[in-house]
């Protein structure tokens, strides 16, 4: 059953034993971000901080973080037992996003409780951290939904996008025009207006699960929000812009983005997504007109930053709701023999081979989607008979199905892709100056080679059998007599 807030989210948690409460004093520059990074490195609880310095008379004075930081707490956002495997995750969120439930409005909410404009503006009067000490500010926009609409078509985009507090009423951002809400901001720039921006901070998780997870352009976060949660999303109307938010929201941020360069500031540098920091440079401001929020709201946020030795609610969540649009992709392209995928921070494919340059197909679909200007730069593709779930499994078809003396490799040059790869030169990553990053893609096809000859001494087929598998006449053999054996 869907929860109707975040604070109805937190009492669940605690009741099931995934909620710690930090009742000792600690401080938002760098203290909450330390320990957060030391929790989720462990695969901890959600923490709510009760007790932060300078915060005890403020509007806001609590923090929620790590909430889906978990694959458990995942499967319990969507109603699902804790247990509940990756892959089945992974097609449950697939199958309910194909069919997105329609918001519904309502006149208010309790988000409309407190109403702040003009001098009562005032950001610093929420917890906000300085998570990484390499920061260039305290970062707000770390787990929220940025709400905006395309001024021709009225289509509405939620997404998560970086954004630091450079005073009482702005809010320096990270804005690429490829991005959702950056084709956007070009329609608003060719207009000559500033782009509204509403942003939600504390609702349900599902959110932000579809805020940062690149669904389809004429798709509505809102409405595949309502699937996941099985449950429409209640909407209330701004008070300074013509957008719409959760009713049931903490914290709303009301405002609209300048889309003249010279009102650009100076933003970042930030630990992003990647486990790299982000660069410093002269980007978009949101200048805000309206706070709404509940009485004595908790602020969410995140601690961004992942690798193999430090996962966070990124790497929770992106190989879920990643691996289940990058199957939705190749099914909406009519790429047969999909079997399975999974997204992240490698895209693996596993597939039915029907035919020769089967790999390439499921390559050029992937990086033929919007979805590709974050993901599917290294495209593995392997057949049914491998686990991608299994990294030795993965890598046995690497090792053994894949020649680069034939054309199992494939780079794909000069390709749009991610602004925050460091491995990409930095005159390269201008969003504002190219729209986007520059990427080379490249396929592994980890499948057995058809242009090899047929072996007669294989029954006929390219590889010889696996001599790791027993004949069914020893199976049979080894199970009957497995007791008198002595072994277990």
């Amino acid at each position: 059953m869907a929860v109707k807030d975040l604070r109805e989210w937190i009492t669940r948690l605690d009741k099931e034993g995934e909620l710690r409460r930090v009742a000792a004093e600690v401080d938002w520059n760098g203290e909450i971000g330390a320990i957060t990074r030391k929790v989720y490195s462990k695969g901890g609880p959600a923490l709510l901080f009760e007790n932060i310095k300078g915060y005890r008379d403020t509007v806001s004075t609590k923090l929620f973080t790590g909430g889906v930081a978990t694959k458990d707490r995942i499967a319990m956002m969507l109603d699902m037992p804790r247990q509940t495997k990756h892959r089945d995750l992974v097609e449950m969120v697939r199958q309910r996003a194909k069919k997105p439930l329609e918001p519904v409005m309502v006149k208010t909410g309790p988000v409309k409780e407190n109403i702040r404009k003009g001098k009562d503006i005032d950001l610093f009067q929420f917890p906000v951290p300085h998570w990484h000490y390499l920061d260039g500010g305290r970062y707000i926009n770390t787990f929220c939904g940025i709400v905006t609409k395309d001024p021709e078509t009225g289509t509405r985009n939620i997404g998560l996008y970086r954004g630091v507090v450079l005073s009482k009423n702005e809010i320096g951002v990270l804005l690429v025009p490829g991005q959702g809400w950056g084709i956007h901001f070009l329609k608003w720039q060719q207009l000559g207006k500033p782009m509204p921006v509403a942003i939600s901070y504390g609702w349900d998780e599902t959110l932000v699960f579809c805020a940062s997870t690149p669904f389809p352009r004429d798709a509505d976060e809102y409405g595949i929000a309502g699937a996941l949660r099985q449950q429409p999303v209640e909407l209330v109307k701004c008070e300074t812009v013509d957008l719409e938010v959760p009713a049931t929201s903490e914290i709303v941020v009301e405002g609209t983005i300048s889309t003249d360069p010279k009102d650009y500031k100076m933003e970042g540098p930030f630990g992003e997504y990647t486990g790299y920091y982000g660069e410093a440079a002269k980007r978009p401001v949101i200048n805000v007109s309206c706070i709404t929020h509940r009485d004595a709201p908790i602020f969410r946020g995140t601690l961004e930053g992942m690798d193999h030795s430090n996962p966070n609610e990124d790497s929770s969540i992106l190989v879920i709701s990643l691996s289940a649009i990058a199957k939705n992709i190749l099914e909406s392209q009519g790429v047969p023999g999909i079997l399975e995928v999974s997204a992240v921070p490698i895209t693996i494919v596993r597939i039915k081979k029907m035919f020769r340059g089967h790999a390439k197909q499921v390559a050029a679909a992937l990086w033929g989607s919007s979805a590709a200007q974050y993901l599917f730069k290294f495209v593995i593709v392997v057949e049914e008979d491998t686990d991608i779930w299994n990294r030795r499994a993965v890598e046995a078809a690497l090792s053994y199905r894949v020649n680069a003396a034939e054309d199992d490799i494939v780079i794909f040059p000069g390709s749009f892709g991610a602004v925050l790869d460091p491995s990409t030169r930095a005159e390269d990553r201008d969003e504002l100056r190219f729209g986007t990053g520059k990427w080379s893609r490249i396929l592994i096809d980890a499948t057995r080679n058809w242009n090899y000859t047929k072996n007669p001494q294989w029954g006929g087929d390219i590889y010889p059998p696996r001599s790791t598998t027993l004949s069914p006449e020893e199976e049979a053999l080894v199970a009957r007599r497995w007791k008198e054996y002595g072994i277990d």
